[in-house]
């Protein structure tokens, strides 16, 4: 299955079926090279901070939850449910002539734990 947002990343059901190799890393900075705003930019801090051998900085934890993004979508696009465990699942649902984007957390995370 081919992600067009990030054509080097494997989007298969198992890792048997993965062959990985290097982004181009010049490309995908010039995507995130506007860093975000909000709550995002709290995550991405977020990430940076409990990561820091990780990230050099804002813009390497970015880069990540930007590939996340583009993953999960293309996953979603592909009618298929994408479990994150710990977190819940996306999965999309047909309501008349629209498809939307349905999250359903775990039950960890609806208690707050």
């Amino acid at each position: 299955m081919t992600n067009y947002d990030f054509p080097d990343v494997c989007l298969s059901q198992t890792d048997e079926e993965c062959t990985l190799t290097p982004p181009d890393l010049s490309l995908a900075r010039e995507r995130v090279h506007k860093l975000p705003e909000g709550f995002t930019k709290t995550m991405i801090k977020s990430l940076r901070m409990a990561f820091p051998d990780k990230f050099k900085d804002d813009e390497d934890a970015y880069m990540v939850f930007d590939a996340m993004k583009a993953i999960i979508a293309m996953r979603l696009a592909n009618g298929n449910a994408v479990h994150l465990e710990g977190f819940g699942e996306f999965k999309t649902q047909q309501q008349g002539n629209t498809k939307r984007v349905v999250f359903n957390p775990e039950e960890c995370l609806n208690k707050i734990c």
